[in-house]
Parts: C-alpha cells; sequence; structure tokens
C-alpha cells in the first residue's frame, strides 16, 4: 500500500512540475498555445520567413523561462501575473507585426488593443 501511495505521489509531482507552465494558469497556458498556433499558422501560409520565425519562438522560449522562474515562488502573484501578460501583449503583437509586414502600425495597435 505505501509503494503505491509514493509512486502515486511521485508520478502526480513528476507530472506537475515537469511542465510548470500548465500549473500556472488556464489562460496563460492558452494564450501562450494560441500564439504558438499563429505563428505555425504565420509560417504555413509564407507570412512569415525562416529568421522571423526563429526570432519569435526565441521570444516564445523566454516567455515560458520567465514563467518556470516565477512559478518557483508559488503561487503566481497579481504583480507576476501582470508582468507575464505583458509579455504575452508584447509578443502577440511581434507576431501581429511580422505576420502583417508592419503595413499598418495603426492597424496593429488596434489589434493589440482588442
Amino acid at each position: 500500500m505505501k509503494k503505491i501511495l509514493l509512486s502515486t505521489a511521485v508520478l502526480t509531482s513528476i507530472l506537475l512540475f515537469s511542465e510548470p507552465v500548465l500549473a500556472a494558469d488556464i489562460a496563460i497556458n492558452t494564450r501562450i498555445k494560441t500564439q504558438e498556433f499563429r505563428i505555425q499558422k504565420g509560417c504555413d501560409k509564407g507570412q512569415i520567413t525562416n529568421k522571423e520565425e526563429l526570432i519569435l519562438r526565441k521570444e516564445q522560449k523566454r516567455i515560458k523561462i520567465m514563467i518556470r522562474r516565477l512559478l518557483r515562488n508559488r503561487p503566481i502573484s497579481r504583480q507576476n501575473k501582470r508582468k507575464i501578460a505583458s509579455a504575452l501583449n508584447k509578443a502577440s503583437l511581434n507576431i501581429f507585426k511580422k505576420r502583417y509586414n508592419n503595413k499598418s502600425k495603426a492597424k496593429a495597435k488596434k489589434h493589440h488593443n482588442k
């Protein structure tokens, strides 16, 4: 019985800590997945070059690292959620700009403020 409980506890902790972004917040995780989908969609349509893709993917990776670092001090505070939201907003705007090649900054700002 103890072995079963111990193995269950170990498995649960591995699942929780292996992908801390998932444990952070459903809204944050959803935004990250949506942004990754938008990057992929832009690549598939030819709107984003390989170089731009690398830049955007690095930005996504930096955001994930930031979230993991902030998760060390559980739970995420309001201030840290604001930092994450700000980084995700900036990344979203960058994806928009790369996909549409800065054609209209006003349109990009309008999209960003929605």
